[in-house]
């Protein structure tokens, strides 16, 4: 393992201001105003306030809750409520009140631009395939991730590889259209569920394989090499982490990644709505 765990806590709050807590699918850390942002598969947006000392999560409270609205000012509904990733632009340029939020949705697969307060800015311009949700595997495997790179602007991935691709390969895609490609874990129904930006300037990848309640799960965490690529995108990657279930890790459906500071980095797990699964962020540190 090439990670240091620095504390998880689950959070058990139901509900906040008459809004369910549930299903949190994407996270975002905004440097500049000190907290957590976070999604849900129905369309809810959050504020967290995390306590972090000596290096060491210690609580996480939740302090704001609302509905993601459209360019109409309503409350998304049905498929175009389905929220899945999460990125924050200008998190960390040392000012406040300046903060916007990229969200990729998955059920109508595209990526908006969001105020802190849930309320609809822009439409991003993505690739035209990207839009189609014929070209997922099925309408739940689109758009799961999507993060802001300093050099390469909006990136986004697919939960499973497109129809039209072998299902051997991931890809990575910005917005503007190019691509990144590596190799897919072996694990059956692997799927990427989040992204983040290394301090390099590389890619990490939140992995998730996940079969049945009968099947271990098994979460792993690589490095994508964005500059390591031969001349058909396929790109070097470095493995730095991987748990199992069927090696004793208490393990849930983790979705969301965000970067925090230098080479600490959360990620979170969606309940599903299910009794015996749990909303777990987990704090960690990759080695040097």
């Amino acid at each position: 393992m090439n990670v240091n765990l620095l504390g998880s806590l689950g959070l058990k709050t139901s509900s906040f201001n008459s809004l369910p807590v549930n299903e949190l699918s994407g996270i975002a850390w905004d440097n500049d105003e000190q907290r957590l942002y976070a999604v849900s598969d129905e369309g809810l947006l959050y504020h967290l306030k995390l306590d972090v000392k000596n290096n060491q999560l210690e609580n996480v409270k939740l302090i704001f809750a609302a509905r993601l609205k459209n360019r109409n000012k309503q409350s998304l509904k049905g498929k175009y409520s389905d929220s899945e990733g999460l990125s924050v632009e200008n998190g960390d340029n040392g000012v406040k009140g300046d903060s916007s939020l990229l969200i990729s949705f998955e059920n109508k697969p595209r990526i908006e631009r969001y105020s802190t307060n849930g309320d609809f800015l822009k439409a991003v311009d993505i690739p035209t395939k990207l839009m189609r949700r014929k070209n997922y595997r099925n309408k739940n495997k689109a758009l799961e991730s999507v993060i802001f790179h300093p050099r390469h602007g909006i990136l986004t991935a697919a939960e499973f590889p497109l129809k039209q691709n072998a299902n051997t390969y991931q890809t990575i895609y910005s917005a503007t259209g190019r691509t990144w490609r590596f190799i897919a874990s072996p694990q059956q129904n692997s799927a990427v569920t989040g992204l983040e930006t290394l301090p390099n300037g590389d890619v990490l990848i939140l992995e998730r394989a996940w079969k049945n309640e009968l099947t271990p799960i098994v979460i792993k965490l690589r490095q994508l090499y964005l500059d390591n690529c031969n001349n058909e995108h396929i790109c070097k990657t470095r493995l730095i982490a991987s748990f199992s279930g069927a090696e004793g890790w208490y393990l849930d459906n983790f979705e969301g990644l965000a970067h925090y500071k230098n080479n600490q980095y959360l990620m979170i797990s969606d309940d599903n709505q299910h009794p015996l699964q749990n909303t777990v962020l987990v704090f960690f540190e990759i080695k040097p």
